[in-house]
Order: C-alpha cells, then sequence, then structure tokens
C-alpha cells in the first residue's frame, strides 16, 4: 500500500525530483572541478528548464480543477435525472405503441361506395359458413343471401349457419316508425322509400320469417335463428366469419366494411350477439311441413304455430303476398 502512494507521489513531483537531481550532480561537478563551465552551464539551464515544466503542470492541476468538479457536479446532477427521464420515455413508448395499433385498426376500416359495396357482399356469400344479420326487414337476406348461401353449401356440403335479428311484425306502431323514418328521409319522389307503409313493412318481415322456415326444410343442414327486435335501427349489419359490412339503405350509401381478425370486428360480433340475446327468439321449431309452393292456409297456420299470426285485417290476397315475397323474392338491388 505505502510503494503504491509513493509511486504515486514520485510520478506526481517527477519534474521537481529530476530539476534537484540534476542541480545536485552539476554543483558536485562544477565543485569538484570534474565539469567544465559550459557543462555546468547547461546543466543549469535543464535545471531551469524542468522547473519551469513542473511550475507549468502545477499551474495547469489548479486550472482544470474547477472545470473538473463542475463536469462531475453536472454530471451528477444528470444522473440522478436520469430514472425519471427513463421512465417518461417508456411511458411514451407505450402511447406511442398505442397510437400505432390505434392507426393499424383504422387501416383495416374500409369505406366501400357504390360497385365496391355488392362487389364485398357477392365475396362475402361465395366463402360464407355463417352470416349473421341485423337491421330492418332482411329483405335482400331473403331474396339474395340465403338462396345463394345454401346452393353454394349444398354444392359444397357443407353446414350452413344464418343468424337474423329483424323488426317485430307484430308491433305495428314500429313497424309504422321504420316506414316513417325512410319515407321522409328521401327527397327523390321516384324513390321506393316514398312508398313504404307500415303493412308492407310487416309483409316483409313475415315473409322474411316464413322464407327462413321454408329453406330449413329444403335444406337441413341449414341451422337458422330468427329474433324480434323492439327497436328501429337505421342501420343492417352483415356479419360473416371473414369479415363484417356495416350498410345503411342499400348501396346508393357509402358503407363499412372490418376484417376478422381486428378488434372492431369483435367488438361489433359481441355487440350482435348480445343485442339478439335480448329480442324475442321466434320458435322456428314449431313450424309445420311447407309445400314448395305454401298455401295461403300453410302460411296462416305457420305464423299461428309460430304465435305470431297474421292479422285479422290480412286478407287471403295479402297472405299471398307474404308467400310470394318469401319463396320467389325480387333483389331490392336489382
Amino acid at each position: 500500500m505505502r510503494g503504491k502512494v509513493l509511486l504515486g507521489w514520485l510520478g506526481a513531483n517527477a519534474e521537481a525530483l529530476i530539476a534537484l537531481m540534476i542541480a545536485v550532480v552539476a554543483g558536485v561537478l562544477g565543485l569538484t572541478g570534474v565539469a567544465s563551465v559550459a557543462h555546468v552551464n547547461s546543466a543549469i539551464l535543464v535545471t531551469l528548464a524542468a522547473l519551469s515544466l513542473a511550475l507549468l503542470r502545477e499551474r495547469w492541476r489548479g486550472e482544470s480543477e474547477p472545470d473538473t468538479r463542475e463536469a462531475l457536479l453536472t454530471a451528477h446532477t444528470s444522473l440522478r435525472a436520469l430514472p425519471d427521464q427513463i421512465e417518461r420515455i417508456n411511458s411514451l413508448d407505450g402511447v406511442i405503441s398505442d397510437a400505432r395499433a390505434a392507426l393499424d385498426e383504422a387501416i383495416n376500416v374500409r369505406v366501400l361506395t357504390g360497385g365496391e359495396i355488392s362487389r364485398v357482399l357477392t365475396e362475402a356469400r361465395a366463402e360464407a359458413k355463417e352470416w349473421i344479420f341485423k337491421g330492418g326487414t332482411a329483405t335482400f337476406v331473403r331474396a339474395v343471401v340465403i338462396p345463394e348461401c345454401v346452393r353454394r353449401a349444398r354444392q359444397n356440403r357443407r353446414e350452413l349457419t344464418v343468424r337474423l335479428e329483424i323488426l317485430d311484425p307484430t308491433d305495428h306502431a314500429l313497424c309504422a316508425r321504420y316506414a316513417n323514418y325512410f319515407r321522409y328521409t328521401v327527397d327523390d319522389p321516384n324513390e321506393d322509400e316514398r312508398s313504404w307503409t307500415a303493412k308492407e313493412t310487416q309483409i316483409e318481415l313475415y315473409a322474411t320469417i316464413l322464407a327462413t322456415c321454408w329453406w330449413q326444410q329444403k335444406y337441413p343442414r341449414l341451422k337458422i335463428a330468427v329474433a324480434l327486435s323492439s327497436t328501429m335501427t337505421i342501420f343492417r349489419w352483415d356479419m360473416t366469419q371473414a369479415c363484417l359490412v356495416i350498410t345503411e339503405r342499400g348501396p346508393r350509401f357509402p358503407a363499412m366494411m372490418i376484417k376478422e381478425g381486428r378488434f372492431y370486428y369483435d367488438y361489433w360480433r359481441n355487440e350482435l350477439d348480445e343485442s339478439f340475446k335480448q329480442a324475442r327468439p321466434v320458435p322456428l321449431n314449431r313450424a309445420p311441413a311447407l309445400s314448395d309452393v305454401p298455401t295461403v292456409e300453410e302460411a296462416r297456420e305457420l305464423f299461428a304455430r309460430l304465435g305470431m299470426a297474421l292479422p285479422e285485417s290480412y286478407s287471403d290476397e295479402d297472405a299471398a303476398k307474404v308467400v310470394k315475397h318469401a319463396v320467389d323474392p325480387d333483389n331490392p338491388y336489382g
């Protein structure tokens, strides 16, 4: 330990020791006459140079020490603040990650217009193993979706699951509200909605229910469920195992498409599931056997068994209209 201290001291005072040794040697040599005067003078110059170097080194140490102290103090202060800064950086990283995730989700929510809507729905029907619908009368589902999906399921010998949540046809006030809303939100007198009535809405709803029973009997591997909502919605949800399409009034108006695997898709599936559970289920298992073209009597018996008998005001012509819309429907969008 002492040896290290001594070595450190010698290193710190090397110039002074060298000057001292040169001075002693030169003095002794000069006094004894061994060295000439010129040599002694040279030794004196070397000694002075060594002393000057020692003085300069000492002065540099004195001047640099305050700067060193200040630098160390600054570093100490910075190091004390470092944990808080790291915590803020970690927090900011979390915010950035959340923002990136939100942007990724937003990118996968597409707005569809015009022909895009029809194309996306066509692609969805081509691979559909399930079809979940929530909306008004499900006219498009009855006329296009179920027939096409059943045909493809039969060709591929696979099961098909369909679930519909539609308006309650026995709630006349609800049907009137639905018809009035769309009748008064269009300006063009040539729009179909301008002629909608509560009774026509009821007929479409009864036709959808009859169609589900009829198709289930025609293709036993069709697992279908229907529930009746007591509230009106202006949107229509069409969901398959691959995507969700939300529309308002058909392909003439913008729609939104969300692919499966995104949390918006999962959120909407949960919403549709809970909504269906709160609606009134239709006991389709009570349906009697139906002919290839059901008769008016079969239609009346069907709805009586389902607990939603056709209104007494309905004539046979009205009942026949329900049957026609159920088994031979027209595509509402051409």
